[in-house]
């Protein structure tokens, strides 16, 4: 039977209206629940984000400031060891040292106050080189009762500030702790050097460079070794001749030296008499000084007489010893060397090995040549080991050359940090 036409009508019309409320419940109702969902995800996960940027960005203000201290308070400490390390050297003073560093201290802001540094924060002591070649700092609790000062170490930090420190830049309300102080040292060494020669003036100086015994050069060669014995050296062909030209290029290398070592000349052989012929076993013939053209002087001054005498390589040392730990002439920031050339065997005297261990442990090294095959290598091997220096052997004028301009190039004179 045939639908009537108003029922279609009718019929197409609850169609159409059932499906677009469905279509209004799938569309509408739940997409409106996953929205808000969304929303307020996104909203947390903004909140979180903005939190730890926050956190991040004061973290790095905090560490940014914190370099900045740790670099203004290097500057100062480094220059606070510096300036005391050079009053130090100028004025031989811990006193006015210790001052020094002090003003130069406070001239330097850190974190916008001046450094401060107490008595406990500036030290004195000795720096010495390790086998690897690095300075190392020994401190001494009692510096003005010390033979040797050569450096200053300046220990800084903030913790006398008011809240223990510079305070932080973020979150210093929030934060514990809420300042900061950090610790900075600085060695500043002074390296000055006060030097003795000590050389061998005994009978066998007055021989030619052939390397053997009792043989003269120029027209004494041939003669009686008697006879030559009491002639004057000769003035260009003698050991003695080649020990000066030697010493010339020594001075010459430390002429060159910006902080002017000291030098000064000290002479053995034994005590002897022949008729109107003297020698004394040992003398101090020039003192400490940077006017370095007397010491080849003194020794052109003394070929004016005969070299005579024998071996007594103890008595020289004492008279470099003496020296060197003269209260009136030498100086407290000084390392003090002695350069000991022999050029025969030891005849007379006491143990002069025993005597470099007692000048070591007075804070004097001592080196040795061993000039001419006739030397005792061995005695001066033992000898430089004992006072913590170095040994040379020259057989020849050349090889004399090269040991003394190799021993004042690597003589140090200079102010290391």
């Amino acid at each position: 039977m045939p639908i009537p036409a108003f029922r279609r009508k009718n019929s197409k019309v609850l169609v159409t209206v059932m499906f677009q409320q469905i279509r209004y419940s799938v569309r509408n109702r739940p997409q409106s629940r996953l929205t808000a969902r969304r929303r307020g995800s996104i909203l947390i996960l903004s909140i979180a984000m903005f939190a730890t940027m926050v956190v991040i960005s004061g973290l790095c203000i905090n560490l940014a400031y914190i370099e900045l201290l740790r670099s203004e308070q290097r500057l100062a400490t480094d220059a606070a060891a510096k300036a005391a390390s050079v009053m130090l050297g100028r004025t031989q003073s811990l006193t006015i040292a210790r001052e020094a560093a002090r003003t130069i201290a406070s001239r330097h802001s850190v974190g916008g106050e001046p450094l401060t540094l107490t008595d406990a924060m500036i030290q004195f002591g000795v720096s010495e080189r390790d086998q690897s070649g690095n300075y190392v700092f020994t401190h001494n609790p009692n510096p003005a009762d010390a033979s040797n000062i050569n450096s200053i170490r300046v220990d800084s930090n903030l913790s006398a500030r008011s809240g223990g420190g510079a305070p932080i830049v973020a979150f210093s309300n929030i934060l514990t702790p809420s300042h900061v102080s950090p610790s900075m040292n600085a060695v500043a060494t002074r390296i000055d050097m006060d030097i003795c020669l000590v050389v061998d003036r005994s009978g066998s100086m007055a021989w030619d460079m052939s390397n053997q015994s009792f043989s003269y050069p120029g027209a004494l060669n041939g003669k009686s070794s008697i006879q030559n014995y009491f002639q004057l050296p000769h003035a260009t062909e003698s050991r003695w001749a080649a020990l000066g030209r030697a010493v010339d290029t020594f001075t010459n290398v430390l002429n060159e030296n910006p902080f002017e070592p000291r030098v000064s000349l000290a002479s053995y052989s034994s005590n002897f008499t022949f008729g109107v012929w003297e020698s004394v076993v040992a003398s101090l013939d020039q003192t400490l000084t940077t006017d370095y053209s007397l010491i080849p002087s003194k020794l052109a001054e003394m070929a004016t007489q005969p070299l005579i005498g024998n071996t007594n390589v103890a008595a020289g040392l004492r008279e470099g010893i003496a020296e060197l730990t003269d209260p009136s002439r030498t100086r407290l920031t000084a390392s003090k060397h002695i350069v000991l050339l022999c050029d025969g065997m030891l005849t007379q005297g006491d143990d002069p090995v025993a005597l470099a261990a007692t000048a070591r442990a007075a804070n004097i090294r001592i080196s040795t040549v061993a000039f001419s095959e006739q030397a005792d290598i061995q005695l001066m091997q033992n000898i430089a080991a004992a006072g913590g220096g170095s040994y040379y052997s020259a057989s020849d004028e050349t090889q004399l050359h090269d040991v003394f301009r190799q021993i004042a190039e690597t003589l140090p004179a200079i102010l290391t940090n």
